[in-house]
């Protein structure tokens, strides 16, 4: 990466904390790739993201598999026509996931990505995670590496 266009960690770690969805990416034991978009949070004391999905399918099968991920969440995006080129804010994250199978532990994410994700929002909020629980898988990524780049004229 050109060293002008690396983001300092704290910048990295804002963008991160301010990113709602990224893209995780996976791979089998035999190396066959996986990207998904998904919404997540970021939680800075624990280094961690967590993001939730059904406890059945190819991201769920491949992560027992192979627990190595990356992880990229875009910022700004503005492309510029007239000079041919596109400004951005971009954060690369790699590392390691743990599928949370504590009841405790899931609900406690949950009742997390509610917060973020619908404020305020507590009719019938204890209801639906109680209901989809068993249901729902939560995974968190342990973060090892994270960088951040970016291209702008400033």
């Amino acid at each position: 990466m050109r060293p002008s266009r690396r983001m300092s960690k704290e910048e990295a770690e804002q963008l991160l904390h301010e990113g709602t969805h990224g893209v995780l990416s996976v791979a089998t034991q035999q190396g066959e790739p996986y990207g998904v978009p998904l919404n997540y949070f970021y939680v800075p004391e624990e280094q961690a993201i967590y993001f939730h999905c059904f406890v059945k399918g190819r991201k769920i099968e491949y992560l027992k598999e192979n627990d190595r991920v990356a992880f990229v969440v875009i910022g700004k995006e503005t492309i510029i026509p007239e000079r041919f080129v596109t400004h951005y804010d971009s954060v690369m994250v790699e590392g390691h996931a743990e599928i949370i199978s504590d009841p405790e532990e899931k609900t406690k994410r949950l009742i997390q990505l509610c917060d973020i994700f619908a404020p305020g929002v507590l009719e019938r909020r204890d209801e639906v995670i109680r209901k989809q629980l068993p249901a729902v898988s939560i995974v968190k990524i342990h973060i090892e590496t994270l960088t951040g780049k970016k291209n702008r004229d400033d």
